[in-house]
């Protein structure tokens, strides 16, 4: 006695087969677009304490440090901060046109105040701030997000991260802190005799 198996035929046809196609494009487009968008932030810490005086700023670096995301006005804000000891902007505007006006942002910055800050953009204003030139990379293609992001990873400013990842206030505030540590030797070298 003989089994046989029944066959199973799938019939596609040429149309199925070009529907069920444009259906998994579309699925995978909007699948990646979903995924692109920006993180905001609701609420900006600048705008509760945006004075100057002592406890308004300690008041700032506290609460910035509890935050889940860092927006690109407190994190502006909190550069402006760090930099000059104070911030005499009146608004987000205000911030970005100081940092571009300083050479530290570049004339194409457009981001809005709430979304979460990028580290390839921090990374552009930090390499600035502390005139680093990198390496033979960062001399042929220019301080790009990229290779400013991989140069404050080697001299261990910024955790091992990508361009696109934002930053917690907490790491924003740790990221300063090393910002800081950094200088301390030029500064210490420079008053030497």
């Amino acid at each position: 006695m003989r089994f046989e198996l029944p066959t199973i035929r799938m019939a596609w046809s040429g149309r199925q087969f070009a529907a069920s196609a444009i259906t998994a494009v579309l699925c995978m487009l909007g699948v990646m677009c979903g995924g692109c968008q920006s993180a905001h932030v609701t609420e900006s810490v600048t705008a509760k304490y945006k004075g100057n005086d002592t406890d308004a700023q300690l008041n700032f670096w506290h609460e910035l440090a509890d935050r889940r995301l860092t927006s690109n006005d407190d994190a502006f804000h909190g550069i402006l901060l760090d930099m000059n000891g104070h911030d005499n902007s009146a608004d987000y505007a205000g911030r970005v046109a100081e940092l571009k006006q300083r050479g530290l942002l570049p004339e194409s910055f457009s981001k809005p105040a709430d979304v979460a800050i990028e580290r390839g953009t921090l990374a552009f204003v930090i390499v600035k701030i502390l005139n680093i030139h990198g390496g033979w990379v960062m001399h042929v293609f220019g301080d790009t997000p990229r290779y400013a992001v991989r140069e404050l990873v080697y001299d261990d400013i910024f955790p091992p991260s990508s361009p696109q990842q934002t930053f917690s206030g907490a790491e924003f505030v740790g990221v300063i802190g090393k910002v800081d540590d950094y200088q301390k030797p030029l500064t210490t070298n420079a008053s030497a005799p």
